[in-house]
Order: C-alpha cells, then structure tokens, then sequence
C-alpha cells in the first residue's frame, strides 16, 4: 500500500486533471534542456521501478497500473549511451566517425554540413530504354550490313561512350547499434523532388536494396515510409502522406527511435508522424547507411545512441 500511496501522490495533479476529462493526459515539461531531460529520465526510472513492484503486490487495479505505464512510456529515453555523433564542423567526414561512399558524391559544404545531391531524372538517363527488333526487322538490318560493306560503303564512325550519370549516392558508416536506438538527424532538403532512404543495417552494407535491416524513405513531395528489408524482399511497416513541408531550404530536426519491445517512431520537429511496433529483428545492427536516389539534402549533424 505504501507503494501505491506514492504513486498516487507523485501524480495527484495528473489523476485529478483526467477525472475531468476523462482520459489520462501527458505532462509537457516546460524547460527541455540536457540537465532537466537527465532528472525528468531519473523520475521516469524510478516510476517504472514502482510500477513493477506495483504489479507484484498486486497494490493497485492492473487497468490502472497500465494507464501510469504508458504515461511513463511517454518520457522513457532508454538510450544512453552515443554509438555515432558527427556535426561535421572538422570539415572531414572520413575519420571520427569514419564515413564510406560506396556509389555517387558526398562532401562537406563549407559552413552547412555533409551534403548530397542526385538529379532527380539521372535513374531514368542512366537506363535508357532498349529497342527490341523482331526476327525480320533483325535479319534485314544484317543484310544491310553486309551489303553496305560489299559495295565499299563507309563504316560507321565509332561513338564514344557517354559518362555514365549516377542514379543515386550511397554512404554508410560501420558502428556496433544496439536493437533499439535513436537516430537524429538535422537535415535540409532543397529539392521538391526525390527519395532518400536511412538504413539501420545488419550485416555488410551491399547497397541500396539488399542489406536487411530497416529504412526509413522520405519523399519531399511529401510522404515517409518505414520499411523492414529482408532476404525474402521488402515490406512498409507503416507509412504517411501527411508530413510538413521540408523543402523550405531550413533545417529540421528527424528522429527515429526503436525500443526493446519493437515499438518504433519517426517525428519531425517534434511530431510524431509514424508509430509502429515490428519484431523483425532482435540481434545488433551493423551499420547506419543514407542512400540518396535523387534530391539535394544538407546534413548539419547525425547522431545515433544505444543502450
């Protein structure tokens, strides 16, 4: 009893606040800083070690003890310790943390972070459509062939190859990444247009499409997936058109959070636009890797923590 007693008075106001309207609300804190985000975890910690034992002396109605749960869950930052942090200020991307380019073109811009770019329309340029001539229409170009060079015609002047246009630029970076973890990220977009993919992989990173894991895709014209990658293919978790309009050329500020659990969030300047449990997978991930397939971003720092 003496447990519950204090829960209940560590949350009089809230309790007394949902009598009113009915449902349990979340207490926002007034001043996020570094300092009050430490003690606000404390208190989460110490909560959910009541609620625990809550639950064993069976102390309290269990629809009860499921509400404080889930208040609690809302301020659970279970990730403490940093697996990667760059901001880019060294004006080097390729030690502390290493970053490696496997296809396309990263580089530092100067004053603004790491920067990618990729032509929208280059995966189409870069695969041209080819002609397939039937049997006849084949047969009758080879004839043609040869009776151009019986009757002394010229041959056809050698065309240089073309340069290849790149579809898409790939960097990835190899850090040990627990099963649940935090990504941050504050980038800018400056392309209407496009797709960017973060993958949190396993194994070595082999690519855009076959290393597992999982990615979340975000299109500026609006919309973000989360995807779970596996050797059978490809599946979308969850998806949304109704994201904010990044392509103002500003930075904003994206995170990804995964929990031991599986429940998984994407926001965006602080709203939660994604929110999906998945069990895919339960090791260590290997790696975090951006593939850019078409669009102009600017990352001004990446971070990612574990537990």
């Amino acid at each position: 009893m003496r447990i519950l007693a204090f829960i209940l008075v560590l949350l009089l106001p809230t309790a007394m606040a949902s009598a009113q309207s009915g449902s349990y609300n979340k207490w926002q804190n007034p001043d996020r800083t570094a300092e009050s985000d430490a003690k606000l975890q404390t208190f989460t910690d110490k909560l959910n070690t009541l609620i625990d034992k809550a639950e064993k002396a069976q102390a309290a109605s269990p629809q009860f003890l499921r509400d404080l749960r889930d208040l609690a869950r809302g301020y659970d930052r279970p990730w403490r310790h940093v697996v990667l942090n760059d901001t880019f200020r060294d004006g080097n991307f390729t030690a502390d943390p290493v970053w490696q380019v496997s296809v396309g073109e990263y580089w530092i811009e100067q004053g603004w972070g790491l920067r990618t770019s990729v032509d929208p329309s280059a995966k189409a340029a870069a695969q041209p459509e080819t002609k397939r001539l039937s049997g006849e229409d084949a047969a009758a170009a080879l004839f043609g062939s040869i009776l151009n060079q019986a009757i002394g015609g010229k041959k056809k002047k050698h065309q240089p190859p073309q340069p290849k246009v790149p579809s898409e630029a790939a960097i990835h970076s190899n850090v040990n990444i627990s099963n649940a973890f935090a990504l941050s990220m504050n980038m800018s977009t400056w392309t209407t247009k496009g797709r960017i993919e973060f993958a949190i992989f396993q194994g070595k990173f082999s690519g855009s499409s076959a290393s597992p894991g999982y990615r979340l895709v975000y299109q500026p014209e609006g919309r973000l997936e989360l995807h779970r990658v596996t050797s059978r293919g490809r599946s979308i978790i969850d998806s949304t058109n109704k994201i904010p309009s990044l392509t103002d050329k500003k930075f904003h500020d994206l995170n990804w959070v995964r929990h031991a659990d599986g429940r998984m969030a994407v926001s965006i300047d602080g709203t939660t636009l994604l929110k999906a449990p998945d069990r895919g997978f339960r090791d260590t991930f290997s790696g975090l890797a951006i593939i850019n397939s078409g669009g102009d971003y600017i990352f001004k720092s990446i971070r990612v923590d574990g537990v």
